[in-house]
């Protein structure tokens, strides 16, 4: 029950960034972002794999629908 509670606290908290805002907070682990603010290399300035950017694409995009629907419920 507590982890559920937890969990519930963390995604009421994610509701409140933009999509655009998701990754630029890490920047120890990314040093540079696309246009959307998707990391695009990592924190030594190496370009990330395909594979790592598509999941991070997938956590922007769900981020930015969270937000929206944040946004639509005000």
């Amino acid at each position: 029950m507590e982890e559920q509670s937890r969990n519930l606290m963390e995604k009421m908290m994610r509701c409140h960034t933009p999509a655009s805002e998701l990754f630029r907070k890490d920047v120890h682990l990314y040093s540079a972002f696309d246009s959307d603010g998707v990391p695009t290399h990592d924190a030594a300035g190496n370009e990330l794999s395909k594979s790592t950017m598509k999941k991070l694409r997938k956590n922007w995009e769900k981020q930015a629908v969270l937000y929206a629907n944040m946004a639509e419920d005000r």
